[in-house]
C-alpha cells in the first residue's frame, strides 16, 4: 500500500516505523532536511524536502496516486489543508491530525464539508483514555470495544489476591457475569493461557467481558473499594482541556496547576466548577501546599517527559493516590510501570494504534473490517472484526477452524449479546468477533487461519 506522510514529528515518526515494518511504501515529507535524513537513514522509507501544503510538493510524492495521505504535522491548519488537496488530486483517502478544541468541537462539520476521510485528535483519545483509567483505579489499562459494550482490562496478581496460585479451570463465574483471561504477561513473555495455567503473584492478567462483567470482576479483585471522586491535574495542556470536561460529567472534584498564565486563565474560563491554580508544576513544596496529599487520583500532563517522570516519582513517595503520567516517549516507560499504583498514557500510540486500524481495514476487504485494534507494545493484538458473508470462517464450528499458533477467538457479540464460544459455536454473518494474536500483523480476520 502506497503511504504518504506529511510531518516527521514524534507522531510522524511512529508511524514511519511502524507502516514500513508492515511491507507499506511510505513516503515522508518534510521541512526540516536534519529530520527527514534521520528517519530516512533508521526505517525503510522514501524522503522529500517540502512543505505539506504544497500542491508541487505533493505531486512530487505521489499523493495524487496515494491509497492514503495522512496529515501528522504540528498545524492543525496545515494538516486540513495539505488533506484538502491531496484528496482533490486524487489520494484516496485523508487522515488529517487536528488537536485545536474549536475545530474538535465541530470536527463532524469540518470533515464532511471539507471532504476529509477523518480527522483524528490524539489529545482528545487520550483524555478519553485517561478517563476510562480513573474508573478503575488498579487496573493497568482500561479499553472499550464491541462499540462500548465490553471492556477488557489488565491488572498485577498481587500476593493476597485470590488469582495468585489459581488455575484458569478452577476460576467460576455465572453466564451473566463471565469474563474470560485472554492474555498473561509474565515478565518478558506473554501466553495465552489454557485451563491449566496457574497465575502467580507479579503476572499481568488482561480479562474482557461485558461493561457489567467487567466491573464485577474488577470489585471482586480490588478489596480496597477504591473510587476516585477527586483529581489532580498537574499541566493545563490540550489533554487537560478535554480531561477536565469528562472528569466534571462524572461528578469528579477537579484542581489544575499550571504554570503558563495564559493557559491557566483558559481553563478557568472554560471550566468554572474546575480550580485552576497558576504555579510551578515541578516544585514540590508548592504541590504539598496546595494539598496534593488529598486526592484521590494525580494525572501527570506537563510536556516534558522528564518532569513527568521526576513529579511522578515524588507523588509515589508522599501518596497512595492513583498516578497517570503521560509520556511521549516509549524508552522511559519502565521506570514508571514498575509501581502498580502508576500507569501511562503514549499519545502517540492512541493515535498510531487508531491510524493502524484504519490503515489495515482498507487493505483487503475480503471477509471481514477491523473496528478495533490495541495493541500491547509489539507483542500482542486485541482485534475485533466485522465478520461479512465473503469470510472463510462463517457458518463453521470453531473446533473445526484451523487456527494459527498464538491465536484466541475471545469473544463475539451477536444480536447485542456477548458470546464466549465453545468448539460447537460458529461464527456467523454480521458477527462482531474479538481475537488475540500473540506477535502478529491481522489484517482481515481469515488470516487467523491456516
Amino acid at each position: 500500500m502506497k503511504i504518504v506522510i506529511a510531518g516527521a514529528g514524534v507522531v510522524g515518526e511512529s508511524l514511519c516505523s511502524e507502516l514500513s515494518a508492515e511491507g507499506n511504501d511510505v513516503i515522508l515529507i518534510e521541512k526540516e532536511e536534519k529530520v527527514l535524513n534521520k528517519l530516512v537513514e533508521t526505517y525503510d522509507i522514501t524522503g522529500l524536502v517540502g512543505n505539506g501544503e504544497s500542491y508541487e510538493t505533493l505531486l512530487e510524492a505521489g499523493a495524487d496516486s496515494a491509497d492514503i495521505f495522512i496529515a501528522a504535522t504540528e498545524s492543525d491548519e496545515l494538516n486540513i489543508i495539505s488533506s484538502i488537496i491531496a484528496k482533490k488530486i486524487g489520494s484516496k483517502f485523508t487522515i488529517a491530525r487536528v488537536r485545536n478544541p474549536e475545530y474538535s468541537s465541530n470536527m463532524q462539520f469540518v470533515r464532511e464539508g471539507l471532504g476529509i476521510s477523518l480527522m483524528i485528535n490524539p489529545e482528545m483519545e487520550t483524555a478519553k483514555s485517561i478517563a476510562n483509567k480513573l474508573m478503575f483505579p488498579v487496573a493497568l489499562s482500561v479499553e472499550n470495544f464491541f462499540g462500548q459494550k465490553a471492556s477488557f482490562i489488565s491488572i498485577k496478581v498481587e500476593k493476597n489476591s485470590f488469582l495468585n496460585g489459581t488455575q484458569l479451570k478452577n476460576l467460576e463465574f455465572s453466564t451473566k457475569d463471565k469474563v474470560i483471561i485472554c492474555t498473561v504477561r509474565r515478565d518478558e513473555n506473554v501466553f495465552i493461557p489454557t485451563g491449566d495455567f496457574t497465575i502467580l503473584e507479579g503476572d499481568v492478567v488482561y480479562v474482557a467481558g461485558s461493561i457489567e462483567a467487567v466491573h464485577k470482576f474488577y470489585d471482586r479483585i480490588e478489596q480496597s473499594n477504591l473510587k476516585i471522586g477527586s483529581t489532580l491535574l498537574i499541566g493545563g495542556g490540550t489533554i487537560s482541556h478535554y480531561l477536565i470536561g469528562k472528569l466534571i460529567e462524572n461528578k469528579n472534584k477537579v484542581k489544575v496547576i499550571e504554570n503558563d498564565r495564559t493557559r491557566a486563565e483558559k481553563l478557568s474560563e472554560a471550566y468554572p466548577k474546575a480550580i485552576v491554580i497558576k504555579g510551578d508544576e515541578a516544585d514540590q513544596e508548592f504541590l504539598v501546599q496546595e494539598g496534593i496529599n488529598n486526592y484521590d487520583a494525580t494525572v501527570i500532563l506537563t510536556d516534558s517527559d522528564e518532569e513527568n517522570v521526576v513529579i511522578s516519582m515524588f507523588v509515589n513517595s508522599i501518596t497512595n493516590s492513583k498516578l497517570i503520567t503521560k509520556m511521549n516517549r516509549t524508552l522511559l516507560l519502565p521506570i514508571l510501570e514498575n509501581n502498580t499504583r502508576t500507569s501511562t498514557v503514549v499519545p502517540k500510540k492512541v493515535i498510531s494504534d487508531m491510524i493502524i486500524r484504519v490503515i489495515r481495514s482498507k487493505t483487503d476487504m475480503r471477509g471481514s473490517t477491523m473496528s478495533f485494534l490495541y495493541r500491547l507494545e509489539n507483542q500482542v493484538e486485541f482485534i475485533t472484526f466485522e465478520i461479512n458473508e465473503n469470510s472463510a470462517a462463517v457458518n463453521v464450528p470453531l473446533k473445526d477452524l484451523k487456527l494459527k499458533k498464538g491465536i484466541l477467538i475471545v469473544s463475539i457479540l451477536r444480536d447485542n449479546k456477548m458470546i464466549f464460544p465453545g468448539g460447537n459455536d460458529a461464527i456467523k454473518n454480521n458477527d462482531s468477533v474479538m481475537i488475540v494474536a500473540i506477535a502478529s500483523s491481522i489484517e482481515d480476520f481469515d488470516d487467523i487461519l491456516e
